[in-house]
């Protein structure tokens, strides 16, 4: 019983699970025909119904380090032992008169955070649910073209000569860009091939693009990215204008 505890029960018992009492469970896999109000198990008096059973079910997939698969029968009546090891402690709580006003306190933080972190998953979901609609439609071009375009990168990489100078120079910059940052550059033998395969890549495509220019509308792709970060308003300048991005070699128009 105490791994199980250790596990799982106080883990949502932590999160203040009792006060998502009045939380709906929604709509769960359930082609048992099983009744919400079914009980499942009893601890004395107290009875646990199905519909607390699949609560416990959520509550765990969300909040818990290490959620239960829905689909792994043993997983899932583990749930159910975890809810009955709840019950116990909660009995043996009440016939204490226990009462704690750290609790009182943690608890109410604690919920404005998995409130929080609801929202979060929500959001992520939502946005997951989106793009995989989109990708159903029509993702057999655009992916293959993603193939193609590794492929041939890859076949073609390893031609392109970088000498160790070329490394070293790279990694002096490196080291630079790390040192200001507060970070303690490796040595270079430890990112010597990781170097060069970077600047392989960066010569592959120099060398692909040939006279190609490449215009990026910078406008458009920030009024963009501003609205994903909610941190965007430290960008802006007092007068309501973007700040200078940082230079990375670019010229005027985003073009290379």
């Amino acid at each position: 019983m105490f791994s199980r505890i250790s596990r799982s029960f106080l883990y949502t018992l932590a999160l203040g699970v009792l006060l998502f009492a009045g939380w709906a469970c929604g709509k769960y896999a359930n082609t048992s025909g099983i009744s919400d109000s079914q009980v499942v198990a009893s601890v004395g008096d107290h009875k646990i119904t199905f519909a607390d059973w699949m609560k416990q079910m959520d509550l765990l997939r969300v909040f818990s380090p290490q959620p239960p698969d829905p689909n792994n029968s043993q997983q899932v009546k583990d749930v159910l032992d975890s809810l009955i090891d709840q019950e116990i402690v909660l009995g043996a709580l009440q016939k204490s008169n226990y009462t704690d006003a750290k609790f009182d306190e943690l608890s109410k933080k604690e919920l404005v955070e998995a409130g929080l972190q609801l929202k979060d998953i929500k959001d992520k979901l939502v946005k997951d649910m989106e793009t995989i609609n989109r990708l159903e439609k029509n993702y057999k071009d655009g992916y293959l073209k993603m193939l193609l375009a590794q492929h041939y990168a890859a076949s073609q990489v390893d031609a392109v000569e970088v000498t160790d100078k070329e490394a070293k120079d790279k990694y002096v910059d490196l080291v630079k860009t790390m040192t200001m940052g507060g970070q303690k550059a490796p040595a270079f033998e430890k990112v010597k091939d990781q170097i060069k395969l970077r600047l392989r890549a960066d010569k592959l495509l120099a060398k692909l693009q040939g006279d190609r220019k490449i215009n990026r509308q910078e406008d458009v792709i920030n009024k963009y990215l501003t609205n994903l970060s909610p941190s965007s308003e430290i960008l802006q300048d007092k007068g309501g204008n973007q700040a200078p991005a940082p230079s990375n070699g670019m010229k005027d128009g985003g073009s290379k």
